[in-house]
């Protein structure tokens, strides 16, 4: 079953995207992830198999995909592995507590944890969803009572929306994949939505399954709690948490180095201050294209552009 030149290129484009987080891919993971076509397992590894051009780009070794002579990625990857679950374990009663809050809708684990594919020791990255008109008071209880148990300086709060800004922007391969990977803890049921609230994922991602990623749900949305709380006193808490936190925030703006990825916005808070989509986006432009180059000349290829 020889591939389509796009049907080589999807394939390419996995196994560089991941690479670029020295990341070797599983044929499921590969499968998953898979850019812009839709095959099954048996049709991924086959592609592979009856493709020179693939073998000359991909080498697969001990069941993994990784770009021809990154054979290192694969000690890496599990040397990484074993040090992103300890950090986890590590954290597991700061992600406790915040999917413990009230509003609190849907939490992930994002960034390198929730690849498992963590350095040294890494801020646990969390995307958060609440309740509407929450965003701000979640946000800023959470961080308050983290830097008061100690746990602040290893946490990192920075995208947190609400239902009613579950769309994500901008709509690209970097959005996407960060999409994918994210890890939920809780609100499976919240999680679907927001998947669904994005079909751009599923365009460059078509294999993508959300399935059922959460440990537990997130329980009564509208507890008598959260009921005797919205009476009177969470209105006022947000708005006064979205001054005071917002405050804090203008004033370090003019540290943050990728500015347009941050959002201050009453039901979407996104501080992504230090964004890599920009870098990450052009470095994978050009591996692809020196891979495709690189490939084709073994193969014994004209020698064609990747661009689509």
């Amino acid at each position: 079953m020889k591939p389509t030149r796009a049907q080589e290129l999807a394939v390419l484009r996995s196994v560089v995207y991941a690479s670029l987080f020295d990341y070797p891919l599983t044929l499921p993971q590969l499968r998953a992830t898979l850019v812009e076509v839709s095959a099954d397992e048996a049709t991924v590894a086959a592609w592979w198999r009856h493709s020179e051009f693939l073998q000359a780009a991909i080498e697969h070794r001990d069941g993994w995909y990784f770009p021809a002579g990154r054979g290192d990625l694969i000690h890496t990857r599990s040397r990484r592995e074993t040090l992103s679950r300890d950090l986890l374990e590590r954290d597991r009663r700061l992600i406790a507590l915040v999917s413990r809050m009230p509003f609190v809708r849907m939490v992930a684990v994002s960034g390198s944890l929730a690849h498992l594919n963590a350095e040294g020791s890494a801020d646990l990255d969390l995307f958060v969803i609440t309740a509407p008109q929450r965003v701000w008071s979640v946000t800023l209880s959470v961080l308050v009572i983290a830097r008061l148990l100690g746990w602040r300086k290893r946490m990192c709060l920075n995208y947190v929306i609400s239902e009613e800004a579950l769309a994500i922007a901008p709509e690209d391969l970097f959005s996407a994949n960060q999409i994918v990977h994210l890890r939920p803890i809780v609100g499976q049921d919240v999680f679907a939505q927001f998947i669904g609230a994005n079909p751009f994922v599923r365009r460059f991602y078509p294999n993508f399954d959300a399935g059922q990623r959460a440990n537990r749900p997130t329980g009564e949305q509208a507890n008598t709690f959260e009921r005797l709380m919205n009476v009177g006193i969470a209105p006022l808490f947000e708005r006064a948490s979205r001054w005071i936190y917002g405050r804090h925030l203008t004033r370090k703006s003019a540290t943050w180095q990728s500015r347009d990825q941050v959002r201050l916005e009453p039901e979407c808070l996104k501080l992504h201050t230090s964004s890599h989509r920009a870098e990450t986006l052009r470095r994978f432009e050009v591996a692809v294209d020196a891979a495709v180059r690189h490939a084709q000349h073994l193969a014994n290829q004209p020698v064609v552009s990747a661009a689509h």
